[in-house]
């Protein structure tokens, strides 16, 4: 088991923490209040966070939060305590882009605690400024529950910022419509791939209280978000909503229609294993957003056989049909019946 130093850093187990050498940062104990209050935040009310009976009949036990709980709170902790990392008060510079395993749950009552460290940033364009870290969210016993990587650009004085690096790889707008999937009694991983719901679902439109309401609770005080003045010198001429809470409301209209499927959509047994995205656009304060949101594949895993890790593509539209983000989220799944060789 890791221990904590008098100085605030973690002693070393490997695959665990990333050395004696990286402090602990924004260290943030887990509560009901709190999860219920990120399910206020961003409209995700799945049972099996609020429901105790529900979570004892799960295979994770009672009383666990929300996988982007803490990939929220990771972002806030960098922000409070490694700014820099983020570009963090510097007129050129925004969050383009994010990612997250979660390792473990995160129940109630957990401590955890955040370590940061430079990562590799792949190629940029001349005029802008990658800045990558990966990370990693302990708890109060040395476990690794959430890892990830983020990356800001910081633009200098030549670049455009309408040719942001981030939106480089946008996928054209998909299609719309409301999702019906097919009538199906139960839905197996493969099923979905196939039949399962794609198309466009409402988010909502985005208000003062969104913005500083999230920015406030994560930690994530940016003045990209909160600083009227700032903003106006800065890469997008005014103040925009944190992409994070974009992708988490994104994320909750979406895991909505899943968890209206029957079989093994439900939420017992449907596990979140992680999430991208990537800024394509800003989105501001009255932008209107919905998510478009289609099946893209599924994998047989070599351990449980019987189940599959599918992975869904999310893209963020506002109301003039413009991609402001898109990402990607990873779910764990009942597949059909194992078979010799499996798919």
């Amino acid at each position: 088991m890791d221990s904590q130093r008098p100085d605030g850093t973690m002693s070393a187990v490997p695959g665990r923490a990333m050395g004696s050498d990286r402090a602990l940062i924004g260290h943030r104990t887990v509560t009901e209040d709190a999860v219920a209050t990120f399910g206020s935040l961003t409209g995700d009310y799945a049972r099996i966070h609020f429901d105790h009976a529900l979570g004892e009949a799960s295979p994770y036990g009672r009383g666990f939060a929300h996988g982007l709980l803490s990939a929220s709170w990771a972002l806030g902790a960098m922000t409070l305590y490694a700014p820099e990392r983020l570009g963090c008060g510097e007129a050129g510079a925004y969050v383009s882009g994010f990612e997250v395993k979660f390792r473990d749950v995160v129940r109630f009552g957990d401590t955890l605690a955040l370590q940061c460290q430079d990562a590799d940033s792949a190629d940029t364009p001349s005029g802008w400024e990658p800045r990558s870290s990966e990370f990693i969210f302990l708890n109060q016993d040395g476990g690794a529950v959430t890892t990830g990587t983020v990356t800001a650009h910081v633009r200098d004085s030549a670049a455009s910022a309408e040719a942001l690096p981030s939106a480089v790889s946008a996928q054209p707008l998909w299609p719309g419509g409301r999702p019906e999937p097919d009538g199906a009694s139960r839905f197996t991983a493969e099923d979905l791939l196939d039949h399962g719901p794609r198309g466009a679902s409402p988010v909502r439109t985005i208000t003062e209280a969104d913005a500083v309401g999230f920015a406030n609770f994560t930690g994530e005080l940016n003045p990209l978000y909160l600083d009227a003045v700032f903003a106006e010198s800065a890469l997008f001429g005014r103040r925009i909503a944190p992409p994070m809470l974009c992708f988490c409301l994104g994320f909750s209209s979406w895991l909505r229609e899943l968890l209206r499927l029957p079989g093994d959509g439900s939420e017992q047994s449907a596990g979140h294993l992680g999430d991208r995205w990537q800024f394509v656009a800003p989105v501001f304060v009255g932008d209107t957003l919905e998510v478009r949101h289609k099946p893209l594949s599924v994998r047989r895993t070599r351990s449980q056989p019987s189940r599959g890790v599918m992975t869904y593509g999310l893209q963020l539209v506002n109301q003039r049909g413009e991609v402001v983000q898109q990402g990607e989220v990873d779910m764990m799944l009942e597949m059909r019946e194992a078979r010799t060789g499996g798919r």
